[in-house]
Order: C-alpha cells, then sequence, then structure tokens
C-alpha cells in the first residue's frame, strides 16, 4: 500500500520529470499520513483540495520571506485546530510538507506557473493515495481520536502558528534550504497540545535523531551506489511508517526516518555532509522549541493553579 501511494513519484521520476517528483513524494506522505492516522479514506478527501491550494500559495511565497511565514502560520494554526476533533496528528505531515516546500521550492519550465504546476501535482497525488485507501480500506485501522477542548486547542494552535511564521520567516530570509525545513519539521513534531508530551517529545526526536544519524553514517561508509542508496532508503522509510502505525516509541519511529530522507538526498552530495546537516538542522528545532516551552511552562503551571485544570 505504501509503495502504491508513492508510485506517481515513481512514474514521474522514470519519465524524467524530476522537479515533480519531490512534490509528488511530499504530497504522498501526507496525504497517506492523513488517512491512516485520521478517518481512513475520508481524510484523504478532506485534505486533498485544501493541502493542494496551500502548496500552490507556499511555492508562489517561496521567494518573500513576509508571505511564507503568513502561509505557514494559517496552515499551523489550521493543523493544529484540527485538534478540536482529534486529527491534528493525522494533518501534521501536510505542514511538514509545506515546511520543505517552502524551504527548497521546485521550479517547474513551461507556460504554466511553477505554483499552479505544484499544486496539480498534489491534488491529484492525494486523490491517487486516497483511493489507494479506499480500495485497501480492509486493511487500514485508523486509531480512535482524542478530540481535545476548545480553549486548549486555541492555545495550541496560535502558539504552534507563531512558532512555525517565525522559523519560516528566518529560514526563507536567511536561506537555510532545505536544512530550514527539517527545522520546522522539528518544531511541527516537538510542539503538542500538552505541554508535558511536548518535553517529552522533545527528548525522544532528539535520541531518534542520533541513532538515525548513527545509522546513515554506516550506511554511507558500506555502500557508495546511488541506486542502491535510495532502495536502502525506501526500506527504511517502510520500516519507519510501519513502527509509527504499530504505535512504536516515537524515538524509533525518528531513528528509521532519519536516516531514510538522508539517504534520498545524497545523491548529489555525500551522505556524511547530508546527515551531519540534517543533525544541526534538527538540534536547532529542538533548542527554539525547548526555549519557548521553558518561557510557556511557568505561565502555564499558574493557570493550571489558578482553574485547577488536571493537566499541561
Amino acid at each position: 500500500m505504501v509503495l502504491a501511494g508513492f508510485s506517481p513519484a515513481i512514474i514521474m521520476g522514470a519519465l524524467g520529470w524530476k522537479s515533480a517528483v519531490s512534490v509528488a513524494m511530499l504530497a504522498g506522505l501526507a496525504s497517506f499520513m492523513a488517512c491512516t492516522m485520521g478517518k481512513g479514506w475520508k481524510s484523504g478527501l478532506i485534505i486533498a483540495l485544501p493541502f493542494s491550494v496551500f502548496t500552490a500559495l507556499t511555492v508562489w511565497a517561496a521567494p518573500y520571506a513576509l508571505a511564507a511565514a503568513i502561509v505557514l502560520a494559517i496552515a499551523a494554526f489550521l493543523r493544529g485546530y484540527g485538534a478540536k476533533v482529534g486529527l491534528h496528528n493525522a494533518f501534521l505531515t501536510t505542514v511538514i510538507a509545506l515546511g520543505f516546500l517552502v524551504a527548497d521550492p521546485p521550479k517547474f519550465t513551461g507556460s504554466v506557473p511553477s505554483p499552479i504546476v505544484a499544486g496539480l501535482v498534489t491534488l491529484a497525488t492525494a486523490l491517487w493515495v486516497t483511493l489507494v485507501v479506499f480500495v485497501a480500506q480492509r486493511w487500514v485501522h485508523p486509531p480512535k481520536l482524542a478530540p481535545i477542548e476548545t480553549v486548549r486547542v486555541l492555545w495550541f494552535s496560535s502558539v504552534l502558528a507563531l512558532l512555525v511564521g517565525i522559523a519560516t520567516w528566518c529560514v526563507v530570509h536567511f536561506d537555510l534550504g532545505h536544512g530550514g525545513g527539517w527545522i520546522i519539521l522539528t518544531i511541527l513534531v516537538v510542539f503538542q497540545p500538552y505541554l508535558d508530551t511536548s518535553f517529552s517529545k522533545a527528548v525522544e526526536r532528539a535520541l531518534g535523531t542520533v541513532a538515525g544519524f548513527v545509522i546513515a553514517i554506516v550506511v554511507g561508509l558500506l555502500v557508495t551506489s546511488g541506486p542502491l542508496l535510495y532502495l536502502i532508503g525506501t526500506i527504511l522509510m517502510i520500516a519507519s511508517i510501519v513502527f509509527m502505525l504499530g504505535g512504536k516509541p516515537y524515538w524509533l519511529f525518528a531513528a528509521f526516518l532519519t536516516p531514510a530522507i538522508v539517504l534520498y538526498e545524497s545523491a548529489g552530495s555525500t551522505v556524511t555532509k547530508v546527515a551531519i546537516e540534517r543533525l544541526e538542522a534538527t538540534v536547532a528545532g529542538v533548542v527554539a522549541t525547548l526555549i519557548v516551552l521553558g518561557i510557556l511552562y511557568p505561565l502555564a503551571k499558574y493557570g493550571q493553579r489558578k482553574s485547577g485544570a488536571p493537566t499541561l
């Protein structure tokens, strides 16, 4: 099912349409996660059109720091607001995909503007993945969704939008490139509706990234063939998704996802160089989020004492 979901990217790569491959890969992964972590194929239909519109807006805004920050902030807020019906985890990868697109926007040749092409590729891929999940729905067992109270959802969405907006502005303004996408990814993954969960997620993210860094270095020392690196990366990607869907600890998911992406990106560079760049970006994202959490935690504790709320 995973391979079927990525088939648009595989076909585009085989046809030599390299600019569309990254868009299709990101759209396929985001749509697959939305379906498997949300309401099955129905979640795919929910995100298909909005996701494609945001993809087009992101590619259009990518050269402009303020515009890009606003687009990503709105997307992050909507993702966070999905927590009201328990869909914030299902929508997570959609904003992550936008983060990588704004950090390294695709460029298409031809008379049709790149934002429109990127949006159409995303829409076609999202609908394809939704169809795949619909056909295979007997094997898809979405998790039980846990809605979160409105006050906490608004707080979470607002702070997340601010964090992602600032990070996006920095990524574009300082031209951080693809590594900037990892900073945005880390913030989105680490910052959770409950602060206690955010701290534990930060630790797991750091642990998983370091473990993945070691795996990538070992593979890079043993393998130099580009096609073989892609094959190993695909195996690691599928393993990470299996761990996630199986409810395994997050650090284990990150430990396999990190080397998978590093190996995918190592075709024009060395595995060691790419791994170090991704490690630095992840650490920057974790540190930035922890600083914000350190500021918010005393405020949340005070509010907890005043309101008698049971959790942070």
